[in-house]
């Protein structure tokens, strides 16, 4: 009869057994997970500190000197995980770049090489960008304007993830254009419709816009610092907009901030606008649950520091080709500080309808849901 064990050596000896099973399996799952997808850095320098298109891009002492290389960087890595494009002190002359690159789930920031996310605007400077304007070729157009992909899961819009800080954009026709539309209007039946999902879930933080608009970067119209079109889910806040001004005969179409077509659920933060040649902040046609709070407006043009407008049927009658509009509504405009008009003295208006109603839908086709009005305001001083 074979003799058997102490029951504490058999209950050892299970033990064992089990661990041993556990830390078999804990390694089987170690080797069948995924990797986490790591950041990927492309570095920028001026030209002065040996920025180059010839380099790599993917250290500090290879950096690229455009945009539109460290976006050729990314296509040919095709990155998984984040992106940073580290972007060294200095002035960049550089024209404008059209960004279609994303990596869905993930973000893109372009920062300068120092900065510490959320600790505040870094020592050294920031970067500057500066259109070829003022170095005696003129080179209207965006200093960036983010658009769908011609192929792959973004091309019909989504989360974009783009992320600005601190850095300035100077003497460009127009600043930051977010255009989930690819700037082509779609109409039906006179009325203009939402060809695609957008381009959204982008953050735009301590930038600052200056000596933007065509009085300084002659050659196309200026619409504004940043404009959203078809674009939405941003957050702009803490940014400084300074000079966004037309020449004389457009100084009416360009603003600080420009939300248009389909452009919802923004936030818009913490910004100072200053010498804005019209309305600072417009929004426009169906562009809805947009906050504007705690920002600080002096001498701005227009009416109104803030405007909503849209072209209903009685505006396209008098522009005939014009595609008919409809209202945004459940905006809201709160604890803004309102200074100067622009180039006056007196005070400005804190906003203004065009056309006029809190509850004016459009007419027919469009419509605004019960409870709800084209604007909220309150605390605006």
């Amino acid at each position: 009869m074979p003799r058997r064990l102490p029951r504490i050596l058999v209950s050892l000896a299970l033990a064992g057994m089990a661990a041993a099973a556990s830390s078999a399996a804990w390694a089987t799952s170690l080797r069948a997970a995924p990797a986490a997808a790591t950041t990927l850095t492309v570095y920028l320098a001026p030209a002065s500190k040996g920025g180059s298109d010839q380099h790599t891009g993917l250290s500090p002492a290879s950096p690229v000197l455009t945009l539109a290389r460290a976006q050729q960087v990314l296509q040919q890595r095709k990155p998984s995980g984040d992106v940073q494009i580290r972007i060294d002190q200095g002035t960049y002359v550089a024209g404008q770049t059209r960004w279609t690159f994303y990596v869905p789930g993930h973000t893109i920031s372009f920062l300068p090489i120092n900065y510490v996310i959320g600790h505040g605007r870094p020592p050294g400077g920031d970067p500057a960008f500066v259109d070829t304007s003022s170095h005696g070729t003129r080179t209207a157009g965006w200093w960036l304007q983010a658009q769908e992909p011609a192929s792959g899961p973004l091309r019909d819009g989504g989360t974009t993830g783009l992320r600005f800080y601190y850095l300035r954009i100077e003497d460009y026709t127009n600043g930051v254009s977010l255009d989930g539309q690819a700037g082509h209007a779609s109409q039906s039946h006179g009325m203009y419709i939402r060809p695609s999902i957008g381009v959204n879930g982008n953050w735009i933080s301590g930038m600052t816009f200056s000596d933007i608009g065509d009085q300084f970067a002659p050659g196309q119209i200026g619409f504004g610092a940043i404009l959203l079109t078809d674009s939405s889910g941003n957050h702009i806040t803490n940014n400084t907009f300074d000079h966004i001004e037309n020449a004389s005969a457009t100084a009416g179409k360009i603003h600080g901030i420009y939300v248009t077509h389909f452009s919802s659920s923004n936030t818009i933060t913490a910004n100072l606008f200053t010498t804005i040649s019209s309305f600072a902040v417009k929004v426009r046609d169906r562009s809805n649950f947009n906050d504007v709070t705690r920002n600080r407006f002096n001498a701005t043009g227009g009416s109104s520091a803030y405007r909503d407008e849209f072209c209903d049927a009685a505006c396209v009658r008098a522009n005939p080709g014009t595609a008919r509009q409809c209202a945004s509504y459940g905006n809201g405009f709160f604890s803004n500080t309102i200074g100067t008009v622009f180039g006056g003295t007196a005070k400005q208006n804190a906003w203004s309808l065009s056309p006029p109603g809190l509850t004016y839908a459009g007419g027919s086709g469009c419509s605004i849901p019960r409870g709800q009005q084209r604007l909220r305001t309150g605390g605006n001083t």
